[in-house]
């Protein structure tokens, strides 16, 4: 029954997967000019595609963070972590928790970025960083491009996890966790993209889809 409930919730999810990625393309739709900052966070991004595509595929640094998710997940769930093994045919950890957040939460969230993030503010408070931001945004667009493009090279190939909590319904979940992180982290990249601006869209968007459906479904069941 309960798998049962989750496809259907994915299936009701769907005009929030159109309504994300609407909003997202909208702000970025209001980006006018880019700066120096945005540049080299592009540059970041661009440069780890040319590596993904021409050189290699960072197969084992993506499985430790994949593997890295899981832990952390686990101990913010107030579990345990038992065992923590990675290698280049994949990775395992065993916990004694299992919920839908420390399952998912590698496919949710940038774990180098996330730390790349913490390094910088920990190192500001005792060190003059400001001299390194361009290079801070850099791995900052190299990361999250690394995360986004591996999350999918991984999602091509049936995972444990997803097959856990159900894969329509986990695909589902991860597409709207990394469009809304993806929104999130640019708000703070580019001024003209606003996050809160895209949250509101992406409510709009999608409760206009909801109204016009049942609109639809109840006048039809109406003059039949």
């Amino acid at each position: 029954m309960w798998r049962l409930l989750r496809f259907f919730l994915a299936v009701l999810s769907t005009p929030f997967l159109i309504s994300v990625s609407y909003a997202l393309y909208d702000e970025l739709g209001k980006v006018s000019s880019l700066g120096l900052n945005q540049k080299y966070f592009l540059l970041g991004a661009a440069i780890y595609l040319v590596v993904h595509i021409v050189f290699f595929k960072m197969n084992l640094l993506y499985v430790f963070g994949h593997e890295l998710a899981h832990a952390v997940a686990t101990i913010i769930s107030f579990g345990k972590v038992k065992s923590f093994k990675v290698s280049r045919k994949g990775g395992e950890v065993k916990a004694t928790k299992a919920t839908v957040f420390i399952t998912l939460a590698p496919y949710f969230f940038p774990t180098y970025s996330i730390l790349l993030a913490i390094v910088w503010i920990i190192a500001g408070k005792f060190w003059q960083v400001d001299n390194f931001i361009y290079g801070f945004l850099f791995l900052l667009g190299f990361t999250l491009a690394f995360h986004f493009v591996m999350t999918v090279e991984f999602l091509k190939i049936k995972q444990p996890d997803l097959l856990k909590t159900g894969y329509l319904f986990s695909l589902v979940l991860i597409y709207l966790a990394n469009i809304s992180v993806a929104a999130f982290i640019l708000s703070f990249i580019f001024p003209d993209v606003s996050f809160k601006s895209y949250l509101s869209t992406s409510y709009t968007f999608a409760k206009d889809v909801y109204v016009s459906f049942f609109n639809q479904l109840f006048s039809v069941g109406s003059s039949s």
